[in-house]
């Protein structure tokens, strides 16, 4: 038996979980929507009902064909591969399963085309109970391989209240993994490419007046102001958000006197 998720078109369009089982040289296949948790199947199906002599590819058993047709199930739809697969709405709800392979002999290749009517199956709530807790068992264990493999979006916190004699902020050491600062010249250099949400807040003694820099690769791509307080302590802000590549680096530099503690925070867009 076999089993995995596939789709007949690129999102948003629906995806279909599917079972192939062969028992006694017999086999069947199981589909289901899992958006509207419809199902159908055909079972006890002989090799002779799928194979033609149109399609019939030479030397391969039943194992063999269904190990095929998983491979065709399961290919990437934006490959120009030697597989497809299509979908048809028949009467009385069933369906048309249609799976295509390029079968290459030498120089030459040739499609071998295979068709099943799988018809439609009466779900019990039960079913569909069971069907949406599998779904959510999937998106959990999808969320920890993300976490494990480190593709979890990520954030990361430094703070300071130190700035190296050029004005430039050195940020202290952090547990991110997106994120090196040095802790000596102040720069934070990215271990990884991707989209990132930056937020900077530096805060000044009072009667402040230069600007603050958030710079990439020492090149100034935001700037801001302190707001004159005389006699209070102030602060002032840099946001944006950047387009990173792995071993970009960031710097935040401010001539003005430092009070206080000043942060950096960022965050990683999407994986």
């Amino acid at each position: 038996m076999v089993e995995g998720v596939t789709a007949f078109a690129p999102p948003p369009a629906t995806s279909y979980r599917y079972v192939i089982e062969m028992k006694n040289s017999k086999m069947s296949i199981w589909m289901e929507d899992r958006t509207s948790k419809k199902q159908w199947y055909k079972g006890d199906m002989a090799k002779a009902d799928y194979v033609t002599a149109a399609n019939a590819i030479p030397d391969l058993t039943v194992a063999d064909y269904l190990k095929c047709f998983q491979d065709t199930l399961d290919s990437n739809l934006s490959d120009s591969s030697d597989v497809q697969r299509k979908l048809y709405p028949l009467d009385s709800g069933a369906l048309r399963l249609e799976l295509v392979v390029a079968v290459r002999v030498l120089r030459s290749m040739w499609l071998a085309k295979y068709t099943f009517d799988l018809d439609s199956v009466s779900v019990e709530r039960i079913d569909i109970l069971e069907s949406k807790l599998r779904d959510q068992q999937e998106e959990l264990e999808k969320l920890r391989g993300e976490v494990r493999d480190g593709s979890s979006p990520s954030f990361v916190h430094l703070h300071t209240t130190r700035r190296n004699n050029d004005w430039t902020m050195n940020w202290g050491p952090t547990t991110g993994v997106d994120f090196v600062p040095t802790g000596v010249d102040g720069v934070v250099k990215a271990q990884r490419g991707g989209s990132y949400i930056i937020l900077v807040t530096v805060t000044t003694v009072p009667g402040a007046s230069t600007p603050a820099n958030l710079l990439k690769n020492k090149t100034s791509i935001q700037v801001a102001y302190p707001g004159y307080c005389q006699g209070y302590i102030a602060s002032t802000s840099l946001y944006t958000i950047e387009l990173l590549e792995k071993n970009d680096e960031l710097t935040v530099t401010c001539s003005c006197n430092l009070a206080g503690t000043s942060y950096l925070c960022i965050g990683r867009v999407g994986n």
